[in-house]
């Protein structure tokens, strides 16, 4: 599932396979100063979410605020 995470919050979210590019223009146009974007799924029955290499330049868990936040979504 690809999400987008702003000031503590899933913004947006999509089960469609798109890239990641591809969902930030459908969604917003552009991300969002602040947004946090990526794939969330889960791992050992637990929601992860892994940070967009394409915006962000690395591929790691994400931050813990936005953790939260779709743990608060989705769980």
């Amino acid at each position: 599932m690809l999400v987008m995470v702003k000031d503590g919050a899933v913004t947006h979210f999509s089960d469609v396979a798109l890239p990641h590019a591809e969902f930030v223009r459908r969604m917003t146009g552009t991300l969002p100063e602040g947004a946090w974007v990526g794939t969330v799924s889960k791992l050992n029955d637990e929601i992860m979410g892994v940070t967009s290499k394409h915006f962000f330049g690395y591929q790691l868990p994400a931050p813990e605020d936005v953790d939260r936040a779709l743990k608060l979504k989705f769980e």
